[in-house]
């Protein structure tokens, strides 16, 4: 039984509920609880996995059932460096993905085709042990950004609808409320956000944005959401950039010229 699918987020929906002009770091505070990777094994139904740091990718994995209900069909091992580049604290997101979801609304395959006649997963009960586990296959999988990908399968599996999850992780809240403003978004943006920030908005968002052409999701909403956030951010870069080369510029004109020989 698959999950029915959420309607896609809208930035005008977004828009609707900002009113306040904060800082973006405290408009609106995104919990543990929206967290989209701790959001995934929710909808999947089974409690979440944290892998060693260092440790080898495994086969296979066990995961706890939390309802009976749809789960996962495959657990991924998403990286975004080569796994010959890996150092003892590095460690894979550990994604659970369902394979029929997955091929419904991505176009690039990254899930092994079972032979014909295999069994899906199913839970089964271990002694003394309150409740069910279920064991999974691990799919090692390289994507170009790895910390994006379960954002990217929470929304573009139509796992999830509360569009704000989606939004803020993306952009400054206030500057959703300029939506469908481009310019003014970019120019906002730029004024709420220090380079730290900004550098984190973009390293995220081009990210995301590269993994949804490696990937193919179909949900062509979603997609249109994701570029007109990374556009944004762009623009306020190349903003941010001529803003910084106009002061240097300027710093050099201020300069006293040197004095010349008696």
């Amino acid at each position: 039984h698959s999950p029915r699918r959420r309607a896609p987020p809208s930035l005008a929906k977004v828009t609707e509920m900002n009113q306040s002009r904060l800082l973006p770091t405290q408009h609106h505070i995104l919990t543990q609880d929206d967290d989209p990777l701790e959001l995934l094994y929710r909808r999947f139904n089974v409690a979440k996995l944290t892998p060693q740091p260092g440790a080898p990718i495994p086969s296979t994995v066990d995961l706890r059932v939390l309802k009976d209900a749809h789960i996962p069909s495959h657990v991924l091992a998403v990286f975004d460096i080569s796994e010959s580049d890996w150092g003892p604290s590095y460690q894979p997101i550990m994604v659970p993905i369902r394979a029929d979801l997955y091929t419904r609304d991505f176009r690039t395959n990254i899930i092994p085709q079972s032979p014909p006649g295999t069994p899906y997963p199913v839970p089964y009960r271990v002694p003394n042990l309150d409740g069910q586990i279920v064991t999974l296959p691990v799919v090692p999988t390289l994507v170009p950004h790895a910390p994006s990908i379960p954002l990217l399968f929470l929304f573009a599996l139509g796992l999830e609808s509360r569009s704000h999850l989606l939004c803020y992780r993306l952009l400054p809240s206030e500057v959703i409320g300029e939506f469908p403003a481009s310019p003014a978004m970019a120019q906002l943006m730029v004024q709420l956000c220090s380079d730290e920030q900004l550098t984190k908005y973009i390293a995220f968002n081009q990210g995301l944005w590269k993994n949804i052409l490696s990937l193919g999701p179909r949900d062509t909403q979603f997609i249109g959401l994701v570029q007109t956030a990374w556009n944004v951010t762009v623009e306020a870069r190349r903003i941010r950039q001529r803003a910084a080369m106009d002061r240097s510029v300027d710093v050099v004109q201020r300069r006293p010229s040197p004095a010349h020989g008696t």
